[in-house]
């Protein structure tokens, strides 16, 4: 087998959840790594609110964090639940339920309910030297044993793997795998969130309060909550755990997501994505009219100016490619709907195994094209299955129509 004749460098684009997750793995392990990111900052738009992070997300965490770190992640998450798989109708009525109340906790296979931007900023610990933001990766050319990424303004950096990670618009995975495809969904969510105080509690039914719990509405509208309570306050955790984590206080909150298919708006589907928060707060309100006082207080009482709009779509993986020392990881490759919550957990997956498989390589001083090769062999069988599981989970949920793949 080839060997290496200098030390890894593996150049990420992307610093999303996996790549971040990739970043700490690898430097974990004593690979040089360089991270790439378009955003001019970390908290330059919003991405959604709570993440669940399920058994595989958890350990994914563990493998690519030290250990006060993923100390942090813990204190800083809701207290470890079993998923239920409960579902209401607009009244309040319960539909369904995978698993009734009182199930015992399996810590194993336990989830837990992390804020996305609060985990985002543990991730960035100890890597701010790593990270450059506002550098947006156009493409990329190889040349016998590297690869050199080009960014949009004409500067290049040269790479012995390059792991492409930049989200569901990548360019650099258009250029890589010109098959892979986003699928469109037809669905669209309005996201929002409120104040989960005292006052709050006082009202809200507490079996709401547990993991996610999908109302199913009339005409295809589905509200999605779900809450984020931290089992300890975030500064009080940051002093305990990492003084040198830069983590922003969060209060608790619970945030809805109102999706709907695109046509099931009431405003032409450009205006969706043209109007102003307070806008889309006024259509979830609209659009919750005659449902429950309590579903209906939820949605009025959302802080207006953060409320956002985002299409949901999907990456279904495409059929064997051939392993080079160019990689793909998370959304790229293959996003998921919102249901289920597997989209950030797959992408954690893929960092643990991504940056095992490269780490051996790093030591051994072999050839990273092989260590690629494991890596993506693996990653296709739970990556197809989580596409799909979520596509159905779509279809359910959301009424969506016709999206599982064969």
């Amino acid at each position: 087998m080839k060997k290496l004749t200098r030390p890894l460098h593996v150049v990420i684009s992307g610093a999303g959840v996996g790549g971040l997750c990739l970043a700490q793995g690898l430097r974990a392990r004593g690979v040089e790594v360089s991270v790439y990111e378009t955003d001019p900052t970390p908290d330059s738009r919003l991405q959604g609110y709570r993440l669940r992070i399920d058994e595989f997300g958890r350990k994914a965490l563990a493998a690519c964090l030290p250990e006060r770190l993923y100390a942090l992640v813990e204190a800083t998450s809701n207290r470890l639940y079993m998923p239920r798989g409960v579902s209401y109708d607009e009244q309040l009525g319960e539909l369904a339920a995978h698993r009734p109340m009182g199930t015992p906790l399996d810590p194993a296979r336990a989830s837990m309910v992390v804020n996305r931007r609060t985990l985002r900023q543990i991730l960035l610990t100890g890597l701010r030297d790593t990270v450059r933001f506002g550098r947006t990766v156009a493409g990329y050319e190889t040349a016998g044993d590297q690869v050199t990424v080009r960014f949009s303004d004409g500067d290049t950096v040269t790479a012995d793997v390059f792991v492409i990670a930049d989200g569901v618009n990548s360019l650099a995975r258009q250029q890589r795998l010109p098959e892979a495809e986003v699928l469109c969904t037809g669905l669209r969510g309005i996201y929002g969130h409120m104040a989960l105080d005292a006052e709050a509690l006082s009202w809200i039914p507490p079996e709401l309060l547990g993991g996610s719990r999908p109302v199913l509405g009339p005409h295809r509208r589905t509200l999605a909550l779900g809450v984020f309570q931290p089992r300890t306050p975030i500064p009080e955790a940051v002093r305990r755990y990492a003084p040198e984590a830069e983590l922003d206080p969060v209060p608790d909150y619970l945030k809805w997501t109102l999706v709907a298919p695109a046509d099931g708006y009431p405003v032409p589907e450009r205006e969706l994505f043209t109007a102003d928060p307070l806008r889309l707060h006024a259509l979830a309100v609209e659009m919750t009219d005659g449902w429950h006082p309590v579903l209906r207080r939820m949605v009025a009482q959302a802080h207006r100016e953060s409320t956002f709009a985002l299409s949901i779509r999907a990456v279904p993986l495409p059929g064997r490619w051939e392993p080079s020392r160019i990689t793909l990881l998370g959304d790229c490759i293959h996003a998921t709907t919102p249901v289920g919550g597997v989209g950030a957990n797959t992408a954690l997956r893929d960092a643990a195994l991504l940056s095992s498989r490269l780490g051996d390589a790093a030591e051994r001083r072999l050839d990273p094209v092989a260590a690629v090769a494991a890596y993506e062999d693996t990653m296709r069988g739970y990556a197809h299955e989580a596409v799909q599981g979520s596509l159905r989970g779509a279809e359910t949920v959301f009424r969506a129509r016709r999206l599982t793949q064969v």
